[in-house]
């Protein structure tokens, strides 16, 4: 949905089921990587305190991690068919000795 792309190549789309799924479907998309250090320091430490007065809350919002992009089918499945999804995030590589969200439920 956002990107820098070169050139001049145009894409349609179909806006309008696109639109009508996410209202219909109650989704939401966010997370534009368009900011600074700051910023990604002032978001680790409001989940951070989040985590601290709501102990737990964070794990069950992640709901549907999916190991790596290869998967991308399901990734697209979760998204569309599950009724149940809330959050489906990729785990494109674990981090050494650290728990991930989905190994922790």
């Amino acid at each position: 949905m956002v990107s820098v792309t070169g050139g001049s190549r145009q894409l349609e789309v179909p806006a309008d089921k696109i639109n009508l799924g996410f209202v219909l479907g109650n989704k939401v998309a966010f997370g534009s990587v368009n900011a600074n250090r700051e910023y990604f320091e002032t978001g680790v430490k409001d989940l951070a305190t989040a985590e601290l007065q709501y102990p737990g809350w964070l794990k069950k919002l992640l709901t549907h991690p999916v190991k790596g992009l290869e998967n991308y089918e399901q990734i697209i499945r979760l998204l569309t068919e599950s009724k149940g999804s809330i959050k489906v995030y990729c785990e494109v590589a674990a981090i050494e000795g650290a728990q991930t969200a989905g190994a922790a439920s």
